[in-house]
């Protein structure tokens, strides 16, 4: 056995340690156990709250709606099943949906009060980098939702196709072909506004 394989096979282990580990702790939390989701709650909030703070733009905003994904978690998990979808995606799902929500019924603003200056030699690429991110965000803005989603979680929430696909409800080989033409959409997007990004 090679060292490659040894690692391979250690980090399967992991992963099942892992997996033993988080659903003795789900059926705990379903028969009312506020310890066990405690730890869950522990465990998930922080990506939960990466995963809002990268859609709403917005620290406090994502905070208020990362509560709310655990208050439901924790009112619904007497009905999670385990064997349809995995606790992490389904806490995923949550997210998203209550993301959606939040979109409907506010619209977002910026509040600039308290935004420090930059220095003169700063400035400029503080500007560009400003323009960048606008240009980029008003493409990314343009895709579909299923486009948009799949590069978020891939480029800045960093995350496999493996784990993309259990977020979204997809097989790994359909988030890859996805991330290709959400890649392709947001090159004929930029494209379009005049490749700002160029």
């Amino acid at each position: 056995m090679t060292s490659v394989d040894a690692d391979s096979n250690a980090m399967q282990a992991d992963a099942l340690a892992e997996r033993i580990v988080i659903d003795n702790l789900v059926e705990g939390a379903k028969h009312g156990d506020a310890d066990a989701f405690g730890v869950l709650y522990d465990r998930y909030q922080p990506e939960i709250l990466r995963y809002l703070v990268n859609h709403v733009r917005d620290h406090a905003t994502a905070e208020d709606l990362t509560q709310q994904v655990f208050l439901k978690a924790w009112q619904a998990i007497p009905r999670y099943e385990q064997r349809n979808v995995p606790f992490k995606s389904w806490l995923y799902r949550m997210a998203h949906n209550q993301m959606v929500d939040h979109f409907r019924t506010k619209r977002t603003t910026v509040d600039l009060e308290g935004i420090d200056r930059a220095e003169p030699a700063e400035a400029e690429a503080l500007v560009i980098a400003g323009e960048t991110r606008k240009v980029l965000e008003g493409a990314l803005l343009r895709l579909s939702t299923d486009h948009r989603e799949v590069l978020v979680l891939r480029f800045l929430m960093e995350k496999s196709a493996a784990e993309i696909g259990a977020i979204m409800g997809r097989k790994e080989v359909t988030v890859r072909g996805l991330q290709l033409r959400a890649l392709l959409a947001l090159r004929r997007e930029l494209d379009s506004m005049g490749g700002g990004l160029a």
